[in-house]
């Protein structure tokens, strides 16, 4: 087992060297950064390399001595045995004009892509091609937006901050007040999201476990977040964000970030280079016959209409930073997630509804079940209506009791409204089917 473990660490060693001394991505071009942003971490706190062995050394420990995907193992029975984890998320947007300062919807558009992807419940898996689709996984991870901030207050999960600052590199000002951006919330609570303008081509970067608190989390181009309002093609479903929480979870580029390089997952195959564009077929590199590059996952550089999964080796990786000891275990406790949304954590008490505010639904986004909290004032037998962005009423219920649970299921995914009727003049809420 040391002899593993140490060859692990030599190989990944190597790795680190590979992006300390070589700039990779060409910087005109639309990429994520996190190869530079990590060479330029390290260069700044040398003993982040040396926690980063650390961190690979116990995931090589944890998958070597606990695999959960191996030949022969029915990997949906596997899934279905895991607990699903759930990540409070605050969304710290960083605007300098009011068109960077981007809407509460094209936020929980954003949430909403991330639990259908790492969920396995994107539509488009079915343009996965035959030969790979049995490794497409469902990772068990869900994204809430927080509930409660760090004073224990309620919050929507959004931060808003106008700054002076024209644009942002990957150097982090966005992740600091004092430079212009936002101070990070507790990472041990939160996953903390940055949406700014990025410059010279920057989509999105991400943070490495190990790394300083304060550096701690994504940060993503405003134009390339969520699936409406700013969000522009060929990067407007989303997956900008689902790539760079990737990388937040300890993936590698699929192509290892070198030619035929290693990422560190058994079941994706080499290859040699990003890919770019929409491609179809069979692409070869590296010699990965019979089925060549799975430029349809997530960790590579295809545009968002080509990215359709993560792999059982990768919904592995990622979950190891939540074993006992893990970089990322912390997150398990918060209580920052809507209540209902951790079933691996503690949850916190329902907000009460403020004044004036007739009702409340929780946890949202949601899959299948919401908790709707009306306010005292609500007549019992009033109408609940929920209605599509069209202005058709899809759904209605009676409002027998001040709290109760609301099935969901039913409804296609999307923005939906809700509200009271028989009520007196009342603004409909916001709900989100995932």
């Amino acid at each position: 087992m040391k002899t593993f473990v140490k060859e692990g660490i030599m190989r990944f060693f190597t790795l680190v060297t590979v992006f300390l001394s070589f700039r990779f991505l060409t910087l005109g071009q639309q990429d994520c950064r996190s190869v530079e942003y990590r060479q330029a971490l390290i260069s700044h706190h040398p003993g982040l390399a040396g926690k980063m062995l650390e961190i690979e050394a116990f995931t090589q420990h944890q998958l070597h001595t606990r695999p959960v995907t191996v030949n022969g193992v029915d990997h949906e029975q596997s899934s279905n045995d895991l607990a699903v984890i759930t990540i409070p998320v605050i969304v710290h947007i960083i605007y300098n004009s009011n068109s960077q300062n981007i809407s509460d919807e094209q936020v929980l558009s954003q949430i909403a892509v991330l639990n259908r992807d790492y969920r396995k419940q994107n539509g488009d898996t079915s343009k996965i091609p035959f030969y790979y689709s049995e490794l497409s996984a469902d990772c068990r991870i869900r994204f809430a937006l927080a509930s409660i901030d760090t004073n224990g207050s309620p919050t929507t999960g959004i931060v808003r901050k106008h700054t002076n600052a024209q644009s942002f590199s990957y150097d982090d000002a966005i992740k600091f007040t004092s430079r212009g951006g936002d101070n990070a919330w507790d990472r041990d609570r939160y996953l903390n999201i940055w949406v700014g303008n990025l410059s010279n081509g920057v989509l999105g970067y991400a943070s490495a476990p190990g790394c300083p608190k304060e550096n701690d989390g994504v940060a993503i181009h405003y134009t390339a977040f969520g699936t409406m309002g700013t969000a522009s093609a060929p990067f407007n479903l989303g997956r900008t964000a689902t790539h760079e929480v990737g990388h937040w979870f300890n993936l590698i580029h699929v192509w290892g970030d070198a030619a035929c390089g290693d990422d560190r997952v058994g079941d994706t195959p080499q290859q040699g280079a990003a890919t770019r564009g929409n491609p179809s077929g069979m692409v070869f590199s590296c010699g990965n016959t019979p089925n060549g590059n799975l430029y349809m996952d997530f960790m590579d550089f295809t545009d968002d209409i080509g990215m359709h999964l993560f792999t059982y080796g990768q919904r592995e990786r990622m979950r190891t930073l939540f074993a006992e000891g893990g970089a990322r275990a912390a997150l398990l406790q918060s209580n920052a997630a809507p209540q209902g949304s951790n079933p691996t954590g503690s949850t916190p008490e329902i907000p009460a509804n403020k004044t004036g505010e007739l009702l409340s639904v929780y946890p949202n986004p949601a899959i299948d079940i919401v908790r709707v909290v009306t306010n005292p004032s609500v007549p019992l037998g009033s109408q609940l209506e929920i209605y599509d962005q069209r202005g058709q009423r899809v759904m209605v219920t009676p409002v027998v009791q001040n709290s109760f649970p609301l099935n969901i299921s039913s409804l296609p995914v999307g923005l939906y409204f809700i509200r009271v009727r028989g009520a007196g003049a009342n603004t409909p809420s916001k709900l989100v089917k995932m």
